[in-house]
């Protein structure tokens, strides 16, 4: 991996969100729609969704509602009109706009429903009209910034739409792990500035809202006995990533950039290195390596399990750059960094999605806590896997095993859980 394709797959996994990305995008969409109608007085809006979009956006918190709702999430983005935000369309909402919430859903005829689709997991279609006659049609596929279609009165508005992205994000593919650490042992970062700055701006983020809810757990009030032990400072980095992951997940307005579609990733990918440094006193040249080794090894294990089903990708991705940053931060050998992964996915396989809620909050804090625990356990007695179930000896072998169960043996299982939520 060079330069120019890391920057490449940095610029396709990572984006800036307000709240949980899946009701970001249900904004997102009715804030197009509204903005091509905003003369006109809205009468109806039918959305339909992918059975996984909808099982990731039905329970969570819609940002500065504090509270859950798909019809709510529309209205909004109906009164904000302005898609130019993308995934961020919430930031700017006022008291004034949850005001009229009610009210308008109450002119607005709205209609949702889900459905399965063979050919991709992220769909999303938005028929909107106004009393005048005029319909706007919307259509976001498999990423959730992804316009592929806007039509009004049929006729199409190509300045609505973005190129499709997967073709883009194929093409710069991870093909092995070591394909990751000769890049972080290279210590050439040329262009991903934009990662450290996003990096820090994560961190800062987390800390200050410990310090306002009053949480004892910030770097500095960690003891030189607490440094020591890997239990205690893995639960110190849990608190970090709980704080930030529960406020968007119960629908704060509060910025998160993430990461290989997922905003609870973004946030555990990029706080823990972080984390890590401040606590172990690490060099600047260390702290990068560490940001860049924790996001490239999120972004490969996502890259393996690339459609949405019942295992909690955030979380496995979580735990694999939390247990590789734990090591590296701690001079551990490729190999070990390799085994410590292993071990972390020997124990999370079955970790399962059951759509996105304030539960997840716990879930990528302690999947960030349990890969800490599993480099040490590494590090500490040179534990390694058997090779027998889906871990493989061979680290890649046992994330694409991983793909394979989330990509084709586990994809019809999502209706069931649905079914189940």
């Amino acid at each position: 991996m060079n330069q120019v394709t890391a920057k490449k797959i940095l610029e396709s996994n990572i984006a800036r969100t307000i709240g949980c990305t899946d009701i970001g995008v249900v904004g997102y969409i009715a804030s197009i729609g509204a903005y091509i109608l905003r003369n006109q007085k809205i009468h109806s809006i039918h959305l339909t969704m992918s059975d996984e979009l909808y099982k990731n956006s039905v329970n969570v918190g819609v940002p500065g509602l504090r509270k859950s709702g798909l019809n709510q999430a529309l209205a909004l983005g109906v009164l904000l009109k302005n898609p130019k935000e993308q995934l961020s369309v919430f930031e700017s909402v006022t008291n004034n706009d949850i005001e009229q919430i009610e009210s308008l859903l109450k002119e607005i005829s709205v209609k949702i429903e889900h459905h399965k689709y063979d050919d991709t997991v992220l769909y999303e279609e938005l028929l909107m009209t106004s009393t005048d006659g005029d319909e706007v049609k919307i259509v976001i596929k498999d990423h959730y910034d992804n316009v592929v279609s806007v039509v009004k009165n049929g006729e199409k508005m190509p300045e609505f739409e973005r190129k499709a992205l997967i073709d883009r994000v194929n093409q710069n593919k991870i093909l092995s792990y070591d394909e990751i650490f000769d890049f972080v042992e290279k210590n050439d970062f040329t262009g991903l500035e934009e990662l450290f700055r996003i990096a820090t701006i994560q961190y800062e983020n987390s800390s200050e809202e410990m310090k306002k809810i009053g949480r004892n757990y910030l770097v500095e009030n960690l003891t030189d006995s607490q440094k020591s032990c890997t239990n205690e400072i893995s639960n110190f980095l849990k608190e970090h990533i709980e704080v930030s992951s529960k406020k968007r997940m119960i629908g704060d307005i509060f910025t998160v950039y993430g990461v290989a579609g997922s905003g609870n990733l973004g946030i555990g990918t990029l706080v823990t290195p972080m984390f890590l440094s401040d606590a172990y006193n690490l060099s600047q040249k260390k702290r990068e390596q560490l940001i860049v080794l924790s996001f490239y090894t999120s972004v490969y294990v996502k890259q393996e399990m690339n459609i949405v089903t019942v295992l909690c990708g955030t979380g496995h991705a979580t735990g694999c750059s939390s247990a590789a940053s734990f090591v590296f931060s701690k001079e551990g050998t490729r190999k070990q960094i390799k085994d410590a992964i292993n071990l972390y996915l020997s124990t999370s396989m079955g970790f399962v999605c059951d759509g996105a809620k304030v539960s997840c909050t716990y879930k990528v804090s302690f999947a960030a806590m349990n890969g800490m625990i599993t480099g040490h356990m590494v590090m500490d007695q040179s534990i390694s896997c058997d090779g027998f179930g889906l871990n493989k000896t061979n680290v890649d072998e046992t994330i694409k095993n991983l793909g394979r169960l989330n990509n084709e043996i586990l994809n019809t299982a999502n209706k069931g859980i649905i079914s189940l939520i």
